[in-house]
């Protein structure tokens, strides 16, 4: 499953919303994400360097249901990947 995700500059781990209402940040509360599959809404810190981080896909192995239940029932499983995670950056189409 594609997964639309963000990357902070400040500690480095990966992030993604996993449903309409999944607002997540990353650990050191630089960036959020939120929307799910619906939309992409991105916050930041007003301190990061350069502004938001661009989004770009990422395939993870699990169906939206899983992911959707995954954040329904707090079991967090999926929506943060820690610095280093090797990930295949997929560009978004506009």
């Amino acid at each position: 499953m594609l997964v639309k995700a963000l990357t902070c500059p400040r500690c480095g781990c990966t992030v993604f919303s996993r449903a309409h209402h999944d607002f997540r940040y990353c650990p050191c509360k630089g960036i959020a994400v939120d929307g799910g599959f619906q939309y992409l809404k991105v916050s930041w810190a007003a301190d990061l360097p350069a502004g938001p981080p661009e989004a770009f896909g990422v395939e993870v192995n699990a169906t939206q249901r899983e992911l959707y239940d995954d954040w329904n029932t707090r079991a967090d499983k999926w929506g943060v990947f820690p610095p280093g995670a090797i990930l295949t950056r997929i560009p978004l189409k506009e």
